[in-house]
């Protein structure tokens, strides 16, 4: 009898679904800063609304995601989820969920995650997709492998192939996963006007310097010490060299220490966290992503789309990015000597940097543009709700 009842159910839902192309989202975020993540988030949440769907979502309060939503007029729920087994927040979630009748539950974190799994054990309605967006390995303790191979995920999304290995490495089945590059406004990046010198005089850097960018969190994982070791060794070869840092994060002091005990602390500008990083991109001679880390970087692209050459670490899913020669010039992780050295060919040959500037942006526009990520989610919606009673959870085409 239950399985005959079940089966109405999946029957009324699919009748409810037939014809219908405006879906219900909730996109479920856990950070209260501003990172690649989050801006993700936001560029997804937005091209799906103006696509004619009813997008929401669950924030933590206070947060910059939650500021971001409120001046676009997307609904918000604040939910304080301060731990994975956060059981009132997912309680919560899953009685917004309800009212809402929400057709996919979208999380966007780690965390979220598993806030996405409480709520639908408390009765959240709804398919539920993951997003991963780190290259991390998944940790092997009891709960994350429940976590990971849980059949209560219909879907995986990985920004890149690389993540998408983590992902089947750490259990999941690879047919319940979808690689869907990570992408970038390249609205925001179209017609900005050259702020070169205007750039230049506000940070204190002189107009005939050679300078190099780095656009990110400052965190471990992202590799600056190594950038910043690589000073020294450029100065020798680049004598004009600067380098701009922009972008917070915990581990600001102990580089501004490290710029100080290597003596280059006069040719390095910490900027903080910007909102004009266009503006900021049109001062650079290079941009360097030095990262340990990465999933698919936000900064490379949007370096990428304003024709800046890129120098990068063979991390994560920068070689799925950067073409070493083609699109810019790649090195080992942790080596400040070749991070110098390729820095110094791209001064010292700065037609071949042009080059591959100029291919660095014809791919950008090609395949990571926000539209055709949105696109991309949106069919891995809808393939989800046609399949729901026809196929066992998660067993998803990979696009």
């Amino acid at each position: 009898m239950a399985v005959i009842g079940s089966a109405a159910a999946i029957g009324r839902r699919r009748g409810r679904l037939a014809g219908r192309t405006q879906l219900r989202i909730i996109n479920i975020n856990t950070e209260k800063t501003w990172r690649g993540g989050e801006s993700q988030t936001f560029n997804l949440m937005r091209g799906l609304r103006a696509g004619g769907h009813d997008v929401s979502a669950a924030v933590m309060p206070g947060g910059a995601l939650a500021r971001r939503c409120r001046d676009e007029g997307i609904p918000i729920l604040e939910l304080s989820m301060r731990s994975d087994a956060d059981v009132p927040a997912a309680w919560r979630l899953a009685g917004q969920a309800r009212s809402a009748r929400c057709d996919i539950l979208h999380a966007q974190t780690a965390r979220a995650h598993a806030i996405g799994l409480l709520a639908r054990l408390c009765g959240a309605p709804g398919r539920l997709v993951v997003h991963r967006r780190l290259d991390f390995p998944i940790a092997r303790n009891p709960l994350d492998r429940l976590k990971y191979r849980s059949r209560r995920v219909d879907a995986w999304i990985a920004v890149a192939e690389v993540v998408r290995g983590v992902l089947i490495a750490g259990g999941v089945e690879p047919g319940r996963i979808s690689v869907i590059n990570s992408s970038i406004d390249l609205g925001r990046f179209t017609g900005v006007p050259d702020q070169r010198r205007a750039v230049r005089a506000e940070l204190g850097i002189p107009q005939d310097a050679w300078l190099v960018g780095n656009v990110a969190a400052l965190a471990w994982h992202k590799g600056q010490k190594d950038l910043l070791a690589a000073m020294p060794h450029l100065l020798k070869r680049v004598p004009s060299a600067w380098l701009v840092m922009v972008g917070g994060g915990e581990e600001r002091t102990a580089l501004e220490a490290l710029a100080r005990a290597l003596g280059v602390e006069s040719r390095v500008i910490f900027t903080g966290v910007r909102q004009d990083v266009p503006r900021l991109l049109t001062a650079l001679d290079a941009f360097c992503m030095s990262s340990l880390l990465e999933g698919l970087c936000n900064s490379v692209l949007e370096a990428f789309a304003m024709q800046v050459p890129v120098v990068a670490t063979r991390a994560g899913g920068l070689p799925e990015l950067v073409e070493d020669g083609r699109t810019g010039l790649l090195v080992p992780p942790r080596d400040a000597q070749a991070l110098a050295e390729a820095l110094s060919r791209q001064h010292d040959d700065p037609a071949a940097a042009r080059r591959m500037a100029g291919a660095a942006r014809d791919l950008v526009h090609a395949r990571f543009g926000v539209d055709y990520m949105v696109a991309r989610t949106a069919e891995l919606y809808a393939r989800l709700l046609r399949t729901q009673a026809t196929l066992p959870p998660g067993n998803i085409p990979r696009t």
